[in-house]
């Protein structure tokens, strides 16, 4: 930390995420584009800003990457007056509804998909999950967020080391393996800390493992539910005959989708994990507690009787055997009997197995 002139602390700089660093060079017409390629016939990769753009998408033999932040206006305003782009993609792009679907257009494909925040935790927050829109035919994908993507971020990563991408389906494939790879370390990460919870409830440390055991629970719920149908999408894509996807594209998509459909077995199995645990601390924490129920019941049965007979030897009225004309042995006579009672108490309670 810093201090400026005023003596206040200054916090230092944070470096913003991976992904939200436009990896080309700034420009002020168009703040609000992320990333930007153009991946040439020899696979030489061409960073993009500014008027570049519309050349880019009008070049033959090119494959062109748009990434947006759709909460910048200029984005916005770019994407709704780029004539290259069908009008019907033009207002998918810009629409805000966020339910995950594919729409086919001819040959070009449009789509809606889930997506998780770079600085995604076990600790779940519903803002966490984010949507990736998509527009993509044989030439450009142009892919829009409101939230900081990590799919787009591996994608931009990926093209920025090198990896060779021949059209526009390897770029959406890699988007898609992008989210197995994620959601697959998240499910490992939950994994390993239900073993420990495992682990500490074996040992007897049955207490404060709920909450831990509810948070995962809610969140394999919520991951089950924004990317089971994400499955069901790539099925249907997988069935679809697009123009830009070879042979070899349907088969990274069939690779894909049965990759999606064992990651959703993974989450359904790891939610009812976490289920049976929480049950299994449940029952042991009652077993707990009615174990220490019994011995104070126990305790409770042994004493009731000396309890009585204190309450009335202690009775201040005239009468009481053993305070007016009692002998020096009255006290023991009665602590004796006291003892007597328990004892019968106690081989009571022995014989009937309580």
């Amino acid at each position: 930390m810093t201090i400026n002139r005023l003596g206040i602390g200054l916090k230092p700089a944070v470096t913003p995420p991976a992904e939200s660093i436009n990896s080309t060079p700034y420009h002020a017409a168009l703040y609000g584009l992320i990333s930007g390629f153009a991946i040439l016939p020899d696979q030489r990769i061409e960073p993009l800003a500014g008027n570049d753009l519309d050349t880019a998408l009008t070049r033959s033999n090119t494959v062109v990457w748009l990434h947006f932040n759709a909460r910048i206006g200029a984005a916005r305003d770019w994407i709704a007056r780029c004539e290259p782009l069908p009008e019907a993609a033009r207002r998918f792009l810009l629409e805000t509804d966020d339910r995950k679907r594919l729409e086919r257009t001819g040959d070009s494909l449009m789509g809606v998909i889930s997506d998780i925040r770079y600085d995604f935790s076990l600790d779940f927050d519903p803002e966490q999950i984010a949507t990736l829109r998509f527009y993509l035919d044989r030439r450009c994908l142009i892919s829009t967020r409101r939230q900081p993507s990590y799919i787009a971020g591996q994608l931009r990563t990926a093209i920025n080391t090198g990896h060779p991408f021949e059209g526009t389906a390897p770029l959406l494939i890699h988007l898609f393996k992008a989210q197995v790879s994620k959601i697959n370390e998240i499910t490992v990460r939950a994994r390993d800390r239900l073993d420990d919870i495992e682990d500490q409830a074996l040992a007897g440390q049955i207490r404060d493992q709920q909450a831990p055991l509810g948070g995962i629970r809610r969140l394999m719920v919520r991951l089950h539910h924004h990317f089971a149908p994400e499955y069901r999408l790539l099925q249907q894509l997988c069935r679809w005959s697009l123009d830009g996807f070879g042979e070899a594209d349907h088969a990274a998509l069939q690779d894909v989708a049965e990759e999606f459909h064992a990651l959703v077995d993974d989450l359904t199995e790891t939610q009812e994990r976490a289920k049976l645990l929480q049950e299994e601390l449940a029952a042991r924490l009652a077993e707990q507690t009615n174990k220490n129920l019994y011995i104070l019941s126990l305790f409770t049965a042994l004493l009731l009787p000396p309890s009585l007979i204190a309450g009335i030897f202690g009775m201040n009225v005239v009468g009481v055997p053993g305070v007016q004309d009692g002998g020096e042995m009255a006290f023991w006579w009665v602590m004796l009997g006291m003892a007597a009672v328990s004892l019968l108490v106690l081989l009571i309670l022995y014989l009937r197995r309580f």
